[in-house]
């Protein structure tokens, strides 16, 4: 009798232990990394560099989507970081790139720049999400947790660490970078700095890194590039310097120049991992039942690869540094929260596109399309065809972000719209150019209308969408012919990196094509929290552990 009561209370134990769900225990702390401007081939490219803690950590005891994507096209830093928290695109998020033509005020608007707030730390920080329509996964989680959950967004950018955190997040904390100083504003309800975030800028972190002259981790010729250090598709970051190692940051802060070019050190990084475990201590991230969020955004990768492109020593260099702040933070993460009690992802908001001065010199498919001269042939031939107003003037009022804002919206009819897309499509470099009222009504279906149609949105596009063929980047006045840019729906713009860690993963790889909007899916179903409003992602079920 004894022998049977024993058999069934064990397996009463048992299939109480298989009915447990990870939503029923969930992480104590959710950490968000995005990587501003990270291509899912530089893991590929650096990975017997890379140290053993940091993104071979990740990959090897994580899930890592080895195919996932943006899928919408104008890929820029805003865009990437609410399409990643929302779960969703621009068209339901609304935050169509980093600034853009207003259609009621008729001029250029900041995505996260708001006159009705105050500056708190800074004058100038006069920031919020009051432009994002839809909720992120940190306004699930408050809503989860009854708004017992601490979130919490950093970075160097305004707009990486406030987009994230949505419109009823806790807080978040971008670099004033005339100081170094972190800042926020009164949207988050204070018209002061949380007393740890003031002790944190009081010991002066900024400036003693700035004070560092960068040199290579590694001997140069450990490094994998095509190109020599000092070479003509990068731009120097300083004034008379050349684009080669070293970089004496402290001689050029002696000689009179801002803290502006911090966003180039690799110490930027170091600096905000330093705050992200300040929050962790002050904040006491993880120490209860209640799930806390900390969203993380590294901005200088995408700083300095705008300046030197993809094939830079120097962008090799700041990755393997970057790999040791990741192992760090895992790190702090292990000690402070504790293994088993937190899950991580980590993702990029776009990738970037070779040099394309570099590609035309190898004759590939690439190169700089000055912007002055494709508004320039756009206009001629609009007057040329009739497309002018009654006195003669031009019908076109902007070109931005891709597209064509027209006159006078209500009178323009979409006969004229599809005259524009085809005056477009008459240039060389232009792949192809669509009204978007067309765009509209396609039927949806198709893998390029779709995302084409999860890039506009009525009230903030403009008449036209149009994008240049790949390898191509438009070259803004006064611009060098050196660098990398991002904004376009190719695969090495919407193509970076995904992987899931810790609590509630199952390790191993995907290889199916996944989206970027599929990650906060992903983790609503292991937090057990509701749904962003606007999300259209999937759950990826590989890698969530049941």
């Amino acid at each position: 009798m004894k022998r049977v009561l024993l058999v069934l209370l064990i397996g009463l134990a048992l299939t109480t232990s298989a009915q447990q769900r990870t939503w029923q225990d969930p992480p104590k702390l959710v950490v968000g990394v995005i990587v501003d401007q990270m291509r899912v081939d530089y893991l590929y490219r650096y990975w017997d560099n890379f140290g053993t803690g940091g993104f071979r950590r990740l990959i090897s005891e994580g899930a890592f989507l080895r195919d996932a994507h943006f899928t919408y096209f104008h890929t820029k830093t805003a865009a990437g970081h609410a399409s990643v928290y929302t779960g969703s695109t621009p068209s339901v998020h609304g935050i169509m790139a980093n600034d853009w033509f207003d259609l009621g005020s008729r001029r250029m608007v900041n995505c996260v720049g708001d006159t009705t707030v105050q500056g708190v730390g800074s004058p100038t920080a006069r920031s919020s999400p009051h432009r994002l329509l839809a909720t992120t996964l940190a306004d699930e989680i408050e809503r989860r947790t009854d708004g017992e959950g601490h979130t919490i967004g950093i970075s160097r950018k305004d707009r990486a660490a406030i987009l994230p955190i949505g419109r009823t997040g806790d807080a978040a904390y971008w670099m004033n970078m005339a100081t170094g100083d972190f800042v926020t504003s009164s949207w988050y309800g204070s018209k002061e700095l949380a007393p740890w975030v003031s002790a944190f800028n009081a010991k002066g972190l900024a400036a003693k890194y700035m004070a560092e002259t960068w040199k290579p981790l590694l001997p140069i010729e450990r490094y994998h590039q095509a190109l020599p250090d000092d070479n003509p598709y990068e731009t120097p970051l300083y004034p008379g310097t050349r684009p080669a190692f070293p970089y004496a940051f402290g001689e050029w802060r002696k000689a009179g120049a801002s803290m502006e070019y911090f966003q180039y050190s690799p110490w930027c990084n170091t600096l905000l991992t330093d705050m992200a475990v300040a929050a962790m201590e002050a904040e006491e991230l993880g120490k209860d039942d209640h799930t806390d969020l900390l969203a993380i955004s590294y901005s200088s990768p995408d700083d300095l690869g705008h300046e030197v492109g993809i094939r830079a020593i120097e962008m090799e260099d700041m990755y393997l540094r970057l790999d040791r702040e990741i192992a760090r933070l895992l790190n702090e993460l292990d000690t402070r929260v504790g293994p088993g009690n937190y899950t991580l992802f980590l993702t990029a908001d776009h990738g970037a596109v070779d040099v394309p001065e570099y590609l035309k010199d190898l004759k590939g498919s690439g190169g700089f399309v000055p912007s002055d001269s494709l508004l320039a042939f756009v206009e001629a031939r609009a007057k040329k065809a009739g497309l002018v107003d009654a006195n003669g003037g031009s019908l076109l009022e902007r070109k931005s972000g891709g597209q064509l804002y027209l006159r006078d919206r209500k009178a323009t009819s979409t006969r004229v719209a599809s005259e524009f897309a085809r005056i477009l499509m008459e240039h060389p470099a232009v792949a192809f150019a669509i009204p978007v009222a067309e765009i509209l009504q396609r039927p949806s279906g198709d893998p390029r209308t779709d995302r084409l149609r999860n890039s506009v949105m009525p009230q903030r596009s403009g008449e036209v969408i149009y994008q240049l063929h790949p390898g191509y980047s438009e070259l803004y006045p006064g611009g060098p012919h050196s660098g990398t840019e991002h904004s376009t729906g190719w695969n090495y713009d919407t193509h970076v990196p995904v992987i899931f860690f810790g609590k509630g993963i199952v390790p191993g790889e995907v290889v199916r094509r996944t989206t970027i909007p599929d990650i906060v899916p992903t983790m609503c179903m292991i937090i057990g929290c509701a749904l962003p409003d606007g999300a259209v992602g999937e759950a990826v079920p590989e890698v969530i552990a049941h």
